[in-house]
């Protein structure tokens, strides 16, 4: 439907937020879309369409969630004064200078628009501020919305606006209707001198009362605020101010103190206490470079977790649940290799998989391996090590804290499933880590100024930030050696650092992208020489000692660690390491190919003190023994030229079970298989080795399996590729808006025609501004039976899909079904701000008559 009216003055479009975004430089507007991307998607076609997104409730509210304390309070300051707000007013108002920044934040992400002289706030966002910001109440024409003729007709005599009326039932002071009496009344409150006059003439412990519930917040809860009291019957406080009419019973136990009141109480500080500042964090002294010590202790612990772990996933992988992540009977068997509890055997799972070491095989029989980036990762020093494990848990989703815990529906939440993934999980832990670096070197916060702090930065999303989260990456931290006995250490500050640059840069504030599977190259290398000179240099040599134990005075290089693997068993680890030698340790070795000269000359390279007489006789004895008896398929066999050593095997009764049935003087075979039968004559004591068809010997290594490394987005182009699609985006916003404004000014419109608003989002948008407006709309809207009507209504409400207006044509409350609603345009610009309206007291509406209630 389309309205013809004579043409108008072009209004100043500076006034209006669509003039405002056109007149924007091409840099702000790039910003807005790298701040809050949900602008761009999908590109909006002209600015009409993306001022109507800035007021869209989700995209304000995620916006809202970016400010911290200081922003959120300035905010609520702009709601209360009257809009636009000059920026000198506002500052005064705060009374802090911290006002001309947030202002400018506030701009950015399309929270405030207009010059320094005329500041507003999106509808929107005076929405979700509330109704009672800075902990003041509602104006007072809210607060008497609740109240009866009799009700207001005794405020109106208490305040001197109608005479006093014995009989308040009888009286209306000559107001007939009862939205003039609540105008009248707000008029008087709208007089601050007026308001303090009133407030001379309270009692002292009046002025108490008052003084607190202007501090907000400004509720309270009494059991006389429903009476009907005048000041010569009050007895208390409370009575005493309702019956002035400063105190507004909302409810029978309830009352609230109106906003003009609260201003006038608190004076010359009408923003109240306000938090321009972060909180400090406080804590014990641990010291810098204790701090370090311990960082680095953890990091070389959680190296060799990581190792363990995949080396044993390796030889034998671990299949998952059927729903999907590691049973619980695998986790404690992991808790126990590393020789840890549950929940720290759940983190370095976690921390494997987000590294890219460790996944699921694909096909049917699925299990979980060590990746093929694990055999490159294993190479490297511990503390490049570290830093791809860092980085890998820095960007990863995975809630390891939760694992253990009871999801919605009562299950326990497994690790490696997909409960443990939460998409915010990276940025809140980027906010623990900044918060954590906040605090005085060498000082460890407590959990309680953590919080305040946190809390401080995004109070919006404090529900969000639970106390198990902060707690679970506060302890991740200190696994990972970011923290060192609780205090930030020297790697966890230039992780901070980094993380400070990334949500300067507008092109990835937005999130943390995601991880390649090698890592951030530049960020793990930084990372790596950050914590090289905490940790001790690497060494070559061993101390041997007498009882067959080898003592690692610092880290292994790499290839000694791996060679001293494959002949003796670490029994115990920290910052020296202890390897035990045994006949099955070198045995082992032995199975693996190596030789006694091998061992021999292996350990006379790194023995610092020599090889002792009690192990060169160990290899020695050892190597002699290893392979006399030689086991072949057949079922499988035994061979040996020492035949009174094979009549001693096939006599002995620690064999019995094995079958065994001599067929020559040098040849025994057995029923069971190769395998088996090593396995039987090595536990009896024996110790032989397998040969092949052709009489060679059978080399036995641990079977290492292996599964291909997921291909993952490099995070290197991310930040360029937002700001390439932010311009690109731009170019078709203003291409399309001046195609709009040339085919407007080609039909001659120039506000004075005005048709129906087709878009779904801008419906709403447009309806819930005439509900904050309180101005009239033409609505399309189609009935059950599939009608179309336009229809003159002034909304009321938006609320769980459902529009309640005032008809004008059948001149009472309707409800419309808002996916019934096929176009919106405002018309009071057109037409005036005639016709019919609604009652001021009708509190319910009757369902369209199309519709069912």
């Amino acid at each position: 439907m389309m309205v013809s009216m004579p043409a108008d003055p072009a209004p100043d479009e500076s006034t209006t937020l669509v003039g405002w975004l056109r007149a924007l430089p091409d840099e702000a507007i790039i910003r807005l879309f790298l701040l809050r991307p949900d602008l761009a998607t999908p590109p909006p076609p002209d600015f009409d369409v993306l001022a109507a997104r800035l007021e869209i409730r989700v995209s304000v509210a995620r916006a809202l969630e970016r400010l911290d304390t200081n922003a959120c309070e300035v905010l609520e300051a702009l709601t209360i004064l009257p809009s636009p707000v000059p920026l000198a007013e506002l500052t005064a108002f705060c009374g802090h200078a911290e006002v001309v920044g947030v202002v400018r934040r506030l701009r950015e992400l399309g929270l405030l628009w207009g010059d320094d002289g005329a500041l507003r706030v999106v509808g929107m966002a005076v929405d979700l501020v509330g109704a009672r910001p800075l902990g003041l109440g509602r104006p007072v024409r809210e607060c008497l919305s609740v109240y009866r003729h009799t009700q207001l007709a005794r405020v109106a005599g208490a305040l001197g606006l109608i005479p006093a009326a014995t009989d308040p039932t009888e009286s209306g002071g000559g107001f007939t209707v009862r939205a003039d009496l609540v105008d009248a009344i707000a008029d008087l409150f709208a007089d601050p001198a007026r308001v303090r006059g009133w407030l001379d003439g309270c009692s002292e412990r009046a002025h108490q009362l008052l003084r607190r519930l202007a501090a907000g917040p400004a509720l309270g809860t009494t059991a006389e605020a429903g009476r009907l009291l005048t000041v010569a019957t009050a007895r208390s406080p409370v009575e005493e101010l309702l019956a002035r009419g400063l105190l507004v019973g909302i409810d029978d136990d309830t009352v609230e103190l109106p906003r003009e009141v609260g201003l006038a109480v608190r004076g010359d500080e009408p923003a109240g206490r306000l938090h321009p500042h972060p909180p400090e964090l406080t804590g014990a002294a641990v010291g810098a470079s204790a701090a370090d010590a311990a960082a680095a202790l953890a990091a070389d612990t959680v190296v060799r977790w990581i190792t363990m772990l995949l080396d044993a996933w390796g030889t034998t992988p671990v299949t998952p649940l059927r729903t999907g992540g590691l049973s619980v009977r695998d986790l404690r068997a992991t808790a126990k290799l590393l020789d840890t509890d549950e929940r720290t055997a759940a983190f370095v799972v976690e921390l494997a998989a987000a590294a890219g070491l460790v996944d699921a095989t694909a096909g049917v029989d699925v299990q979980y391996v060590p990746t093929a980036a694990y055999d490159r990762w294993g190479t490297d020093l511990v503390a490049a090590r570290w830093a791809v494990l860092v980085e890998g848990w820095l960007r990863s989703p995975s809630a390891a804290w939760l694992v253990g815990e009871r999801d919605e529906r009562g299950r326990q939440i497994a690790a490696m499933s997909l409960e443990v993934r939460r998409s915010s999980v990276p940025d809140l832990r980027a906010q623990v880590l900044r918060a954590l670096a906040a605090a005085p070197a060498g000082v460890a916060p407590t959990g309680e100024s953590l919080r305040a702090l946190l809390t401080w930065r995004a109070p919006r999303r404090a529900g969000t930030l639970l106390a198990g989260m902060i707690d679970g990456t506060v302890a991740e931290a200190e696994l990972l050696g970011l923290t060192g006995r609780g205090a930030p250490s020297t790697v966890g500050r230039l992780l901070a650092a980094q993380l400070d640059e990334e949500s300067a840069d507008p092109a990835r504030v937005v999130g943390l992208p995601s991880r390649p599977a090698g890592g951030d190259a530049a960020l793990c290398a930084r990372l790596a020489d950050a914590l090289t000179p905490l940790l001790p240099e690497p060494v070559e040599e061993l101390l041997l000692q007498a009882d067959l134990t080898a003592v690692a005075p610092g880290p292994l290089v790499p290839r000694v660690a791996a060679q001293l693997a494959r002949m003796a068993d670490v029994e115990s680890s920290g910052a020296a390491t202890v390897y035990r030698f045994s006949e099955e340790s070198l045995r082992r070795g032995f199975d693996s190919g190596l030789v006694a000269e091998d061992i021999h000359a292996a350990l006379d390279r790194l023995g610092r003190t020599g090889v002792p007489q009690g192990l060169t006789y160990l290899i020695d004895d050892t190597a002699r023994r290893h392979g006399r008896l030689r086991a072949g398929p057949a079922s499988s066999y035994l061979r040996c030229d020492d035949t009174a050593l094979l009549a001693e095997v096939v006599a002995s009764r620690r064999t019995q079970a094995l079958g065994l049935r001599r067929i020559a003087p040098t040849i025994v075979i057995s029923s069971l298989p190769t395998g088996e039968l090593l396995a039987g004559l090595r536990a009896a004591g024996y110790a032989p080795v397998a040969e092949a068809p052709d009489g060679r010997v059978v080399l036995s290594r641990p079977a290492a399996h292996r599964t291909p490394a997921r291909p993952r987005q490099a995070p290197v182009d991310v930040a360029d590729g937002r700001l390439a699609q932010a311009r690109d985006v731009l170019r078709l916003v203003r291409r399309g808006d001046d195609s709009a404004q040339a085919m407007r000014a080609a039909g001659g419109v120039t506000g004075a025609e005005i048709g129906l608003t087709r878009s779904a989002p801008l419906i709403l948008v447009m309806l819930q501004g005439a509900v904050r407006d309180r101005r009239r709309v033409l609505l399309g809207y189609v009935d059950q039976q599939g009608t179309p009507s336009d229809r003159i209504v002034r909304p009321t409400a938006v609320d769980g899909g459902w529009l309640t207006a005032w008809d004008e044509l059948s001149a009472g409350p309707r409800r419309f079904a808002l996916h019934r609603v096929t176009g919106v345009a405002d018309i009071d610009e057109v037409f005036g701000g005639g016709g019919a309206a609604a009652p001021a007291d009708w509190t319910t509406a009757a369902p369209d008559a199309a519709d069912p209630p």
